[in-house]
């Protein structure tokens, strides 16, 4: 009767096995499903903009086995997505690096947000001007004309990429600040009023892979001749020795070809997340924190993200620190 009795308990454990696996709960080192999730809003500017379109996809397909869900949010400008971080409708931005000292001098900012981590990929100025202009370089544009008048060079709204770059660029020389007038002209208008004579030049930063730089190379006259051309965009050495003040320089020196005429000599600066204070501290249950999920998922993307920008894959020298 024992040894019955044994047997049918065996029997009866054996036929609510597959039941039990189906119902067992998972292992929570296995697989995103044990976490419990935390989302994060990341501010990245134009839905369709390449940082929320396709640099914040990668990322975040990475951070999410972690529970570190990445939801983008849209945002006008540089400035305006470091300003969500600072009143907290958004936990990151991803920003050019050269808006953080901009952002630390804010009141509202102060103490709103930590360190940024590493740089995700670059952006670049480059400067438009009008075809058989009489220019060669940004130091030629930003100087009064033969008659003493300021020239007009247009960088796009209050708080965007390029009127935060030129604000450095004509800083760095007061002579410049004096001789140029800054429109808030958007691309299309600025690339008309160079086209008539009434602007001097359009100053604008972006990445290699934005639609704004073949507009400008194809763009032709009625006869068939180039409408605009790229020049350099040089600054003096005091320009080089800044930093976001966490050791990274904002800009370096690069040569480059926007597939114009001819290569440029041009500046380079990195976008970064910018994140809030404590954020990186933050954790789904039982994974890592969003600091350490982030770094991570950069390192694993930098590649197909550098390349997805068309940027040189040796954008970023060795020596990045600023002294």
């Amino acid at each position: 009767m024992t040894c019955r009795l044994a047997a049918l308990v065996v029997a009866a454990v054996l036929s609510l096995l597959p039941n039990a696996f189906a119902q067992a709960p998972k292992d929570p080192g296995r697989g995103p499903s044990s976490y419990a999730p935390v989302a994060l809003d990341v501010a990245c500017g134009s839905m369709i903009a390449a940082p929320c379109a396709k640099v914040l996809p990668k990322i975040a397909a990475r951070t999410g086995p972690t529970g570190l869900e990445l939801k983008p949010l849209e945002s006008m400008g540089a400035l305006d997505a470091a300003a969500a971080v600072c009143d907290g409708r958004a936990a990151l931005a991803i920003v050019q690096r050269d808006a953080i000292p901009l952002v630390a001098q804010l009141k509202a900012c102060q103490g709103h947000y930590d360190t940024v981590s590493r740089a995700l990929y670059p952006y670049y100025a480059f400067m438009v001007v009008k075809a058989g202009a009489p220019f060669r370089q940004f130091e030629e544009v930003a100087s009064l004309t033969p008659d003493g008048r300021q020239r007009t060079i247009a960088a796009g709204p209050d708080g965007s990429s390029g009127q935060i770059t030129l604000g450095y660029l004509l800083r760095d020389n007061p002579a410049r600040q004096l001789a140029v007038a800054v429109s808030r002209d958007d691309f299309e208008t600025a690339l008309a009023r160079i086209a008539s004579g009434t602007t001097d030049g359009f100053f604008s930063v972006e990445t290699l892979e934005s639609t704004r730089i073949d507009r400008v190379r194809l763009a032709k006259d009625s006869g068939g001749k180039p409408l605009f051309a790229f020049i350099d965009v040089r600054a003096g050495k005091d320009l080089f020795a800044l930093g976001d003040g966490a050791g990274h320089c904002l800009y370096r020196l690069t040569a480059l070809d926007f597939g114009g005429a001819a290569p440029v000599t041009t500046v380079s600066v990195d976008a970064v997340f910018l994140p809030g204070r404590g954020v990186g501290d933050s954790r789904a249950r039982g994974g890592p924190r969003a600091s350490e999920a982030l770094s991570s998922a950069i390192e694993q993307t930098q590649a197909q993200i550098v390349t997805e920008m068309k940027a040189p894959r040796d954008w970023r020298p060795a020596t990045t620190s600023c002294k």
